[in-house]
């Protein structure tokens, strides 16, 4: 039994000394983040910087070394802590656990030193470090980060060269930019997607330099941006086409064989403006209405022509009846209305601003041709 005991002793001392050499502390740390190149007093903050806080330098340092430009930040150590600054630059984490065996204040408190990673998509990555003291929250970090990418508000017109405004149809695009610099040669293009009706911005984003000499000289990335854009649809009722700006004034549609449209642009700035051509593709047929002759039944037939001469497509048909006039009881014969009403049609390959309407009403025997403005929505036929 006393053999017994004294083993336990010696068992309990040993796990005494090695868990009871250590006291267990925590402490938060806090502080701000702002650009290095605002000019505001106070310089603004940065919103949505990574702020990653580690009690290791070796792991602080190990994780920034394995870092490679162009992609994003991820931690590889086994504890840190982690928060992202708010719309004001400003952080805070509220609780970061470390251990001493020499506690500078004894078992009641300490202080020790954390160890920062910065990480912003266009800022890039940057080291810091502070002080923290146990059972407090010491809010003395601040940092000043400098962009390492430029971001350009890039604003998109669709506008329709028929009306010279912008069109109301819906329209897909897509920006393709360029992420390569001198050091970087693979980077894939980085693609930025929206549906947009009329007019809208996209934000892009790219590498600030190409190299370590354009930086020191202030000669920021100008990248060559491909836009491409369609309507995201079954039935196509607008597509790109030329601006009308070579010497043929061509208007034609300019589309490959996914009905896309692309341009290549090269951009610059804070913002850039660029306009994308399109036109229709769907027509309506005009509502005919009027008087032909004086009898009432007789047939009349809408036909369209792409040229002006052969009319060959149907565009439907309706009697001629009698028509009251007012509230005596009045008729008028031979009337017609709503001819053509409801119908469409489509052209895929006219050169003009827009495709011209060419119709013919006719009753068999006799007959009446129209060239009628395709915005038209209403024309008015009479017929002795």
């Amino acid at each position: 039994m006393k053999k017994r005991f004294l083993y336990a002793a010696v068992i309990f001392s040993f796990i005494f000394c090695v868990t009871g050499c250590f006291s267990v502390f925590s402490g938060g740390t806090g502080g701000l983040i702002v650009d290095s190149e605002s000019t505001s007093t106070p310089k603004a903050g940065i919103a949505n910087v990574d702020v990653y806080a580690y009690t290791s330098a070796g792991d602080r340092n190990s994780d920034f070394d394995r870092w490679q430009e162009g992609t994003v930040f991820t931690p590889h150590a086994s504890y840190y802590g982690h928060t992202t600054t708010g719309n004001n630059g400003n952080f805070t984490i509220s609780k970061i656990v470390w251990k001493s065996g020499t506690p500078n204040f004894g078992k009641d408190a300490d202080y020790t030193d954390i160890y920062f990673i910065f990480y912003h998509e266009n800022y890039g990555i940057k080291k810091g470090a502070t002080v923290i003291v146990s059972d407090s929250t010491t809010a003395t970090v601040y940092a000043e980060l400098t962009k390492v990418r430029k971001v350009t508000d890039l604003t998109l017109n669709l506008q329709d060269v028929a009306t010279g405004a912008n069109t109301n149809e819906t329209i897909y695009v897509e920006v393709a930019v360029p992420q390569t610099t001198d050091s970087i040669t693979d980077a894939e293009p980085k693609i930025y997607k929206a549906d947009i009706t009329g007019s809208g911005v996209i934000s892009v984003s790219y590498p600030r330099w190409q190299n370590a000499s354009d930086k020191e000289n202030g000669i920021e990335t100008k990248p060559d941006v491909v836009i491409t854009y369609r309507q995201n649809a079954d039935v196509i009722t607008w597509q790109g086409c030329y601006n009308g700006n070579s010497a043929s004034s061509d208007y034609s549609f300019n589309v490959n064989d996914k009905n896309e449209t692309v341009v290549n642009k090269t951009i610059n700035g804070k913002s850039y403006s660029v306009t994308l051509y399109g036109k229709k593709t769907k027509f309506n047929v005009p509502s005919f209405s009027g008087q032909w002759g004086i009898k009432n039944g007789v047939t009349l037939n809408l036909l369209r022509s792409t040229n002006g001469s052969s009319y060959t497509i149907d565009c439907g048909s309706v009697e001629t009846e009698a028509l009251t006039l007012g509230t005596n009881g009045t008729q008028k014969n031979g009337c017609f209305s709503n001819l053509g009403l409801g119908k469409y049609w489509f052209d895929y390959s006219y050169t003009d601003k827009t495709s011209k309407g060419y119709y013919r009403i006719t009753d068999g025997n006799s007959s009446i041709d129209r060239e009628v403005p395709t915005d038209r929505a209403a024309v008015t036929i009479q017929k002795d």
